[in-house]
This record gives structure tokens, sequence and C-alpha cells, in this order.
């Protein structure tokens, strides 16, 4: 298991009023990167839900999001 930090990589508003701001970040703790996987990425989705109300749907993707390990 590891600690990671998934931070979104840039600024976007998109379908269904969804905003994401540049560095929004959350930690989850999951075996490998997080959005390599359906299940990491679940995980992602719930976290920036929690902390920020923003639902991300289809977008805990590498393509918005780094992921870094941080233990």
């Amino acid at each position: 298991m590891g600690l990671y930090k998934i931070t979104a990589k840039k600024t976007g508003t998109w379908s269904g009023n969804i905003r994401i701001e540049k560095g929004m970040s959350v930690e989850v703790i999951f075996n490998n990167n997080p959005l390599s996987y359906s299940q990491g990425q679940d995980k992602v989705r719930d976290a920036f839900k929690s902390k920020y109300g923003v639902d991300l749907k289809q977008f805990a993707s590498n393509s918005y999001f780094d992921s870094e390990k941080i233990n």
C-alpha cells in the first residue's frame, strides 16, 4: 500500500458545471498509481467529492491529474 497525492494539472470547466482549479489535490491510499486503475479512480473521485464537493465523473485520469507517491 502507498499514499498518493493526486493534483489537478490545469483549470477547467466541464459539462454539468464541474470546475477544477489547477493545484487542487487529494491524498488516497492504493497499491499502485490510482489513476491507472478503475478502483483507484473511484477512490480519487470519492476523495474530491468529500474534500471539494466536486463530482469528477469521467475526469479522474492521467490527462487531467498528476499522481505522486508520498509514502
